[in-house]
């Protein structure tokens, strides 16, 4: 049950990491590409994007899902993840 919660919980971190990374090379992408001038033209230009190219920003969101979901399973499985490993247990030797 723990292995399952720790699961979860990687992939809401995983999940969040990933929003941020894309929308930081986004943000830069989209800067450098356009004149903006300050955050509201930013704001104004990501949603202009955002209507002229519905399906490529959908696309990038499920990948964005499927990634963390990947990451979370996968990680859980292999006991790869903090808080998904198994404890060591200290071997005594009573001779």
């Amino acid at each position: 049950m723990k292995r399952i919660l720790f699961g979860i919980l990687w992939f809401v971190v995983s999940w969040i990491a990933l929003t941020l990374i894309y929308g930081i090379i986004f943000g830069i992408v989209l800067s450098s590409t356009s004149n903006l001038s300050g955050y509201q033209g930013g704001v104004q230009a990501g949603l202009a994007f955002n209507h002229n190219h519905p399906s490529f920003v959908i696309g990038m969101r499920l990948l964005i899902l499927a990634l963390a979901i990947l990451v979370a399973v996968i990680g859980s499985w292999k006991r790869i993840l903090p808080g998904t490993r198994m404890k060591s247990t200290a071997s005594t030797n009573n001779a």
